[in-house]
Parts: structure tokens; C-alpha cells; sequence
């Protein structure tokens, strides 16, 4: 048998019994194990009642039945007036199921006369359970009070029952959520904060509350106003004395505008390392590029077959957007701004469609709906783009096992009922653009939040939870709205409404055949460190009667220029070499002949130098990747131009202070 720990004090007991042999009994036996103890018998009602009004008792033990009285009813006056007494009963005539309803009644246990043996143990049990519940009730009781004293803090002070409904709010709590103490009174929690969706953070807390009696972590809850708020949440758990839990102590620190910082400062750090990153990533792409535009000049200005020019049309689109893609990273990068034009998204679709059919899983059907009469948008097409990407990505990772991927566009039109669905929209003329995929779907709570920047749905390294947030940017900087819907098991659906263009796209001129200046012998120093930037360039000129010298780094070039000085008239410089770079190019050029045109080529976004554009006295400036009409155009104007040596052609060109 488990020994039990001893009493801290003489105790005092009220003992109710009508048989003289049971009275002596119990008084020596408590006596002989329980030294100091006090006893008083009563036999009736009257005495019982007058016993507890007057004196006071540590324990009660009571036979149950009585000529005139029973523990019964006894049990039942002492929880009324004195409902944290410990009461035991101590008869021969009680049953088993009649001794367990009276355990559910308040009695702390009962001992059969048959065994006495165990009286003491129950004894010793009650009175100790008694005092620690007393211990509790006064610890939870000081809990209140520390609570009631920090009612003017700036946290949440929280105190609930043991099924979580709220017993304590204070004014930290009401600032925060937006609800007065009167209106969250004996609420649960669940419902409150979580609408009573029980989340993997709630169930963490709950088993971490269980196991090792507290819990801190940070959640996101709802508020009065159906805002969600972020908080530092603290947890201290209760148990009473058979370890069960009996209250919770909740401390919530409002973090919201703190998270918002430090994400916007993680975000501005991510941009700035991206900024870093990007000039040179831009600087190799367009030299990637540069020998592919001008390529395809050239390779069109021979004989080929017919079927070859769709070909060539579509590695001359896939260069330009690649083109534009740079410049649009870069804009983005810099918090440049680009200029719109008219663009037709029917056409983007069906490429989109294509990219699709060649690129995604073949298990992945495409299914292409726009019409031909589909009216322009003005916008970004390179932008553009992006949210149809971003979308078709998402719908093909929400398809593992295969599915149908479908893209629509239509023409719309919003009156003032139909605009006020969307608090982002005006009524008027739109095109509808949808992605609809056959996949898993989106989860009702997570459709929230589907908009918010980092927020993904997808495994840890599948996705960085920014595509939709740009997507939405995107369509919102064009004047337009996106929704989704989503059925779990059936698919989802994005749509995007841009407004119509107010301008309405020209007739389209026949293509033809650009009438590409050509040179009458001069010779042309050619200055880059990318090997196919160069060989294209040159291959170019030499084509269109120019002499052509090569140089691959700025020595080389200086050396050049030096054997060469009379013979060259005029000099293509990248701006980005090693060693020594363009603008230091062609400043020791001009220390050998200050005359000598350039033409200064990059691959970087412009930046703005008013000193060095001074200083080399730029001719034209080409920005890559470019094509050969325009290398031989700008070639052509600059060594036909009659003002000074400082002096800007037209068309394409810029100044250098505008690029380096």
C-alpha cells in the first residue's frame, strides 16, 4: 500500500453516527493513528446542522443510514453550505452502485464497517486532497489578482475553465480583439479566435499545454472586426489535485505590426540582394541574346525555303520577350517604370497554349476558348505573361496525376450591379481571362489567404508564395481585378478582368523586308568580350560592306586603334568588359585621336552620368540585345552625321549619360 503523507496539523472531525460501538470504534482507532485529533459525534439532524453553523471542521464523516436522519441528505446540506468539506461515508448498509451515485454527489469516498481498515487511509487521503485543492484555489485566486492588477497592460490577459470557455478578460484583451469582457464571457476560445477550426498550431499547443503544462508560439486569431491579428501567445496550465486540467492562464502579445516589419525588411533584403544579382544576370542574358536577333536578320536576308519562316518567326518572338523579360526584371529591380502599349491577349493565350502543349506533362490536357473579336488591353505584355504563367504553373501543380488545363478569354461588360460584386471594379468594358484546372483544389481557409505575399500551399522548396501576390499586383497596376473559386476534389478556377483599351489597335501592315543601310568600306573596330557578340557583330558589318577589326578586352582594342588610327572611323564598345572597361576604353581612345566616334553597346539596364557621357562624348548608344537593322541604322547615321563629334543621331539612339 502506498503510504500517505502525513497530516501538517491536528485535525477537527464531525462525526454522524447513532450507534454507540461504531462511535467508540471510530474515536480510538483515529486517535490511536491520529494523534491530536478532534472528534465530535452527532446523531441528528439538529445537532448536525447546529455543529456546522458554529464550529469548524477539517472532514465529515457520516454513517449512512439513520433512524431519524441519513448520509444522504447530510451530504447534501454540507455541499450547500460548505461545498469544499471533505465528506466521507462510513456505513455497513451502503451498496456499491448506491456508494458510486453518492461519489458523483460529493462525496469524497466511502469505507464499508465490514473493512475498517481503510478508514485512516481515507482520512489522510481527503485531507490532503482538501488542502491542495485549497492551495489551488488560492493560487488561481492570486492568479486573478496579478490579473486584475496588470488590467491596464498593453497584452491580452486571458483566464479560462477547463473546456476553454472564458472566465477573465481584461483590457489589454478588448483593445486588442475589439470585444468587451461582457460580450466574451464564457465563450470558448476555439470559436472565438478560430471560428472552432481546430489547426495543427491549436492541436500543438493543446499536447504541448498537456505534457509539459505551458506553451509559447505565435498565432494568428481573429478579431471583432474580422481582421486577423498576429500574436506572441503564452500558455500556463492548471491541474487540479488529480492532475487534471482546471484552468488555463493566457498572456497574448499583440506582434501584427512587428511580423509586417520584419517581413517587409526580409523582402527589401531579398530585393536588394536580387538588385545585386540582376545587373549581371541581365548583362549575360542580353548577350545571350544579342547574337540570336541579329542571326535572325541575317538568315532572313537569304533564300530558304517557305516553311522555314515560321521558324524563324518564332525564335524572333522568343528573343524579343526574352529581351523584354530582362528589361522588365530590371525595371523591377530598380523600381523603374515601363511604358504600356496595345495588347492583344487572345494572342497570349494561344502561345500560352502552345508552351503548354510542348512544355507540361503530357498527362496534362490543354484546351484553348478565345475569340477573334477579343478587344485589346493596354498593358505590359511582358507582365502579362508572368500572371499567365504564374497561374498555368499552379494549375499544373494542383494536377499531379493529370487532368484538364483550360484557358478562356472573352469580352465583359460590367454595369453598376455587376461591379459592385468586386470592391475592385468600376463598371465598363472588360476582357475576362480564366485558368480553370481539373486538380485537387484550394481548402476554404486557405482561400484567405491565397493573396498574401509568401503564403503557399505547396510542399517546403515547391514554391515561394509570391506568384499570386505579383499576379494580383500586376493586374491591379493594369486597373483590374482577379477571384478564385475552388470545390476541394473538383478543381479551381482563376479569373483576371483588365479593362478594355480605350485605344483600339490599327490595322496591321503587311511585314516586309526592312531596306538595311549599307557601308562603303569603312573600317570598324568592334570592342566586347563576349566571342558571339563579337563574330555576329562582325559578321554583320562585313556583310553590309564594312571592313571589320576586332578586339576582345580594352588593351586589345587601344592596341588596335593605335596601328590603326587613320583607317578606323568608328568604334563599337561594350560597356561591361574585365580588366578595363568601356568607358576607360574609350577615354584612352580619345587621349590617341579625340575625334573618333563611338558607339557604346550594353547589356545593363541605363543608368544616369552626366560627367562620363561629358567626358567620352558618346555618339549613339545601343542597348542589347539589338538587332542588325538597328546596329547597321545607328552604324550608318553615325558616320554620316555632318554637326560635331558630341552630337546625337535620331531614331534609336541615346546618349551615354543615359547608360553608363
Amino acid at each position: 500500500m502506498q503510504a500517505q503523507p502525513p497530516l501538517s496539523r491536528a485535525i477537527r472531525i464531525l462525526h454522524l453516527e447513532d450507534t454507540d460501538t461504531d462511535q467508540m470504534f471510530v474515536r480510538e482507532t483515529l486517535r490511536a493513528e491520529l494523534p491530536g485529533v478532534e472528534i465530535e459525534v452527532v446523531s441528528s439532524r439538529e445537532t448536525f446542522e447546529n455543529a456546522l453553523r458554529n464550529k469548524a471542521f477539517d472532514l465529515i464523516i457520516s454513517d449512512f443510514s439513520l433512524p431519524s436522519f441519513d448520509g444522504v441528505t447530510a451530504l447534501s446540506i454540507v455541499r450547500k453550505s460548505h461545498p469544499e468539506l471533505p465528506f466521507i461515508f462510513f456505513s455497513g448498509t451502503i451498496g456499491e452502485e448506491t456508494a458510486v451515485d453518492s461519489l458523483r454527489g460529493g462525496a469524497w469516498d466511502y469505507v464499508l464497517k465490514q473493512r475498517p481498515a481503510r478508514l485512516i487511509t481515507a482520512i489522510r487521503r481527503a485531507i490532503a486532497d482538501a488542502q491542495e485543492r485549497g492551495r489551488l484555489r488560492r493560487a488561481e485566486e492570486k492568479i486573478r489578482e496579478q490579473a486584475a492588477l496588470l488590467d491596464e497592460a498593453s497584452d491580452a490577459i486571458i483566464l479560462c475553465d477547463n473546456e476553454r470557455r472564458i472566465r477573465f478578460w481584461n483590457r489589454g484583451a478588448e483593445r486588442i480583439y475589439g470585444w468587451t469582457a461582457a460580450e466574451v464571457m464564457g465563450k470558448r476560445l476555439l470559436d472565438l479566435f478560430f471560428n472552432g477550426n481546430l489547426t495543427p498550431e491549436i492541436e500543438e499547443a493543446i499536447k504541448s499545454l498537456n505534457e509539459r503544462g505551458e506553451w509559447l508560439g505565435e498565432l494568428q486569431e481573429n478579431t471583432k472586426s474580422n481582421r486577423t491579428v498576429t500574436v506572441q501567445a503564452r500558455g500556463s496550465l492548471i491541474r487540479d489535485e488529480h492532475g487534471r486540467p482546471k484552468s488555463l492562464l493566457i498572456i497574448n502579445t499583440d506582434i501584427t505590426e512587428r511580423k509586417q516589419l520584419e517581413e517587409q525588411f526580409l523582402r527589401s533584403q531579398r530585393l536588394e540582394s536580387l538588385g545585386v544579382l540582376i545587373s549581371g544576370i541581365a548583362h549575360d542574358l542580353n548577350n545571350a541574346l544579342s547574337p540570336v536577333m541579329m542571326g535572325i536578320d541575317i538568315l532572313r536576308a537569304n533564300p530558304k525555303p517557305e516553311e522555314a519562316k515560321p521558324i524563324f518567326d518564332m525564335v524572333e518572338a522568343s528573343t524579343r520577350r526574352g529581351a523584354e523579360m530582362v528589361k522588365q526584371v530590371l525595371a523591377f529591380a530598380r523600381g523603374a517604370d515601363s511604358r504600356k502599349s496595345i495588347v492583344r491577349l487572345d494572342r497570349l493565350i494561344k502561345e500560352m497554349g502552345k508552351i503548354i502543349t510542348d512544355v507540361f506533362p503530357k498527362n496534362i490536357k490543354c484546351q484553348v476558348n478565345v475569340s477573334h473579336c477579343t478587344l485589346p488591353v493596354s498593358g505590359l505584355a511582358t507582365q502579362l505573361h508572368q500572371v499567365l504563367m504564374n497561374l498555368c504553373v499552379n494549375a499544373r501543380d494542383a494536377m499531379p496525376g493529370g487532368g484538364t488545363l483550360k484557358l478562356t478569354a472573352k469580352n465583359v461588360r460590367l454595369g453598376p450591379e455587376d461591379a459592385a460584386r468586386y470592391p475592385e471594379a468600376t463598371p465598363g468594358e472588360y476582357i475576362c481571362v480564366s485558368v480553370e484546372d481539373t486538380g485537387t483544389g484550394i481548402h476554404p481557409e486557405q482561400l484567405a489567404k491565397l493573396f498574401q505575399p509568401f503564403f503557399t500551399t505547396k510542399g517546403p522548396g515547391k514554391g515561394t508564395g509570391l506568384g499570386l501576390s505579383t499576379s494580383r499586383n500586376i493586374i491591379r497596376n493594369h486597373g483590374g481585378f482577379i477571384t478564385v473559386e475552388s470545390i476541394m476534389s473538383r478543381g479551381t478556377t482563376f479569373s483576371f478582368h483588365l479593362p478594355a483599351a480605350n485605344e483600339i489597335e490599327g490595322q496591321e501592315t503587311a511585314a516586309r523586308a526592312p531596306s538595311l543601310p549599307a557601308g562603303s568600306g569603312e573600317c570598324v573596330l568592334v570592342v566586347d568580350d563576349e566571342e558571339a557578340v563579337l563574330a555576329i557583330t562582325k559578321s554583320t558589318l562585313e556583310n553590309f560592306g564594312y571592313q571589320v577589326v576586332t578586339a576582345s578586352s580594352g588593351p586589345e582594342a587601344v592596341a588596335c586603334f593605335a596601328d590603326q588610327r587613320d583607317e578606323i572611323k568608328l568604334v563599337i564598345s561594350d560597356v561591361a568588359m574585365p580588366f578595363m572597361d568601356g568607358v576607360a576604353t574609350a577615354m584612352a581612345l580619345r587621349k590617341i585621336r579625340p575625334d573618333v566616334r563611338i558607339i557604346v553597346t550594353s547589356g545593363l539596364d541605363r543608368d544616369k552620368d552626366e560627367d562620363t557621357s561629358r567626358q567620352i562624348r558618346a555618339a549613339s548608344f545601343l542597348q542589347k540585345p539589338f538587332t542588325a537593322e538597328t546596329l547597321l541604322t545607328q552604324v550608318h547615321a553615325v558616320l554620316k552625321e555632318k554637326s560635331g563629334e558630341g552630337s546625337q543621331s535620331k531614331g534609336n539612339t541615346q546618349n551615354l549619360e543615359t547608360a553608363v
